[in-house]
């Protein structure tokens, strides 16, 4: 789901694709690399409130020469990820600087992922990686609203957005696992955000990195 941060950059006009978004209350649904916990440290200094979600109608695709999926409209399939809620604008913000240009941020339907779903983690993150059942949100009465405050049997304070991929000539006929992207990639990968995070630290500190 998100860019590859060797090449990632983020001009300020990005934001505007929060515009519609209320920072102090709408969730993010995450499907690909930000399911980690490591990755959401690395971006954020902590790890947000999140809970075990699905979205009917959507998979998660590889793209063709990138570590990190897309979210893409598809029939029948339903891609798995997480729900992450109590976001701060600037949390919203550096999520967003993170993704590629080529994701369009929509409102989207998700549902709580039925728990006998979450145990075999073919297509999820390893268990060590995933929310721990004291940050799951309490059933929610099924039904939508028009402000998406109840979505699908999920119940959150504002509406439900996410990343889609919007460039359909890169996706691949397969789905992305997180399972081979943990085992393959997750450690260079989030050593590199971390290394990052250090060195925009320091020079907010005004050491400036050697």
């Amino acid at each position: 789901m998100v860019t590859d941060p060797n090449t990632a950059e983020n001009p300020a006009s990005r934001h505007a694709r929060l515009a519609p978004v209320d920072t102090a209350a709408d969730a993010l649904f995450v499907y690909g690399t930000l399911r980690f916990d490591r990755i959401l440290a690395a971006l954020l200094g902590r790890v947000p409130p999140r809970t075990p979600a699905t979205a009917p109608g959507w998979r998660t695709a590889a793209l063709a020469g990138r570590p990190y999926p897309g979210l893409v409209p598809s029939s029948g399939h339903t891609a798995t990820g997480l729900l992450l809620t109590g976001l701060s604008p600037a949390e919203w913000r550096a999520l967003d600087d993170f993704e590629d240009d080529a994701y369009e941020l929509r409102r989207l339907a998700a549902e709580r992922e039925p728990a006998a779903e979450r145990e075999p983690a073919a297509e999820r993150a390893p268990a060590a990686e995933r929310a721990p059942a004291a940050e799951q949100s309490p059933p929610a009465e099924r039904g939508g609203t028009e402000n998406g405050r109840t979505a699908g049997n999920l119940s959150v304070p504002g509406r439900i957005w996410t990343y889609v991929w919007a460039a359909p000539d890169q996706v691949a006929a397969e789905d992305w696992s997180a399972d081979v992207f943990a085992a393959r990639q997750l450690e260079g990968y989030a050593a590199r955000l971390e290394a990052a995070a250090a060195t925009a630290a320091r020079h907010r500190g005004g050491c400036p990195d050697r």
